[in-house]
């Protein structure tokens, strides 16, 4: 019998270190709605000098696919089956969803803190999620690239 499967919901801290320390045992799969990691708490150096958001970022996929061996997906979750065990997921740059099984799911994404709006967004959390960027007071910046945070 082969290695059961993981996913992965979020690819920031969590995520990356449940992937790192899982892919041993099973097959990972990791879906995160932002194609980069970022050390949050040292965005506030960066907002003085713009320039130091390099260091305090770094692109996904290339870290989760090619360091360490899992699979990766740039898109959003909008549904849990359960039952099925099963994950409706809408990729980036998909006009559809598909369907992604898991034996086990580990939900890794991390909170939203802004107490404000009623899906959180605030300028320390990105808006990323489709449901949240159409109510955003920042709907023309597009943070799940990295370059919409800048």
């Amino acid at each position: 019998m082969g290695k059961e499967r993981v996913l992965l919901i979020g690819g920031q801290f969590t995520g990356n270190f449940s992937a790192r320390e899982l892919k041993k045992k099973f097959h990972v799969t990791v879906i995160d709605c932002k194609e980069y990691f970022e050390y949050t708490p040292g965005v506030l150096r960066a907002y003085v000098k713009p320039c130091h958001l390099d260091a305090l970022t770094f692109t996904l996929q290339p870290v989760f696919e090619r360091s360490m061996g899992v699979k990766f997906i740039w898109g959003e979750v909008k549904k849990l089956n359960a039952i099925e065990k099963t994950a409706t997921v809408k990729p980036i740059f998909a006009d559809g969803t598909e369907d992604v099984g898991f034996d086990y799911c580990i939900i890794c994404s991390g909170c939203n803190f802004g107490p404000f709006k009623p899906m959180g967004e605030s300028l320390w959390f990105p808006t990323v999620h489709e449901e949240a960027r159409k109510v955003s007071d920042w709907p023309h910046i597009d943070e799940r690239f990295l370059e919409g945070r800048r």
